[in-house]
């Protein structure tokens, strides 16, 4: 699957690499920069970043001009979300 195909497949999905890809583009506004710290390998993150960066959730993200307290707060849940799916994935068995 293509990444344009891929973008359609999950342009209503708001999944926990594009929570944390928001997070991360917001710090400095680089697309790559941003892929790389959510773990995208060096050989795709610029052109993944660039896919992440027209999903619907990025783009109103960005649209809305979050502020400091905004952000954080959004760090914050993105860190809580990773450590409940770090929970579940013990659960499962999946570590």
């Amino acid at each position: 699957m293509g990444f344009s195909s891929k973008l359609k497949a999950h342009k209503n999905l708001l999944t926990l690499e594009t929570l944390k890809f928001i997070v991360e583009f917001l710090e400095d506004r680089n697309a790559h920069q941003a892929a790389l710290r959510i773990g995208i390998p060096p050989t795709y993150a610029s052109r993944y970043g660039a896919w992440l960066k027209k999903h619907p959730y990025v783009v109103a993200a960005i649209e809305k001009d979050l502020d400091d307290t905004e952000i954080k707060q959004l760090k914050r849940s993105v860190a809580l979300i990773n450590k409940e799916m770090e929970s579940c994935k013990m659960i499962m068995g999946c570590d």
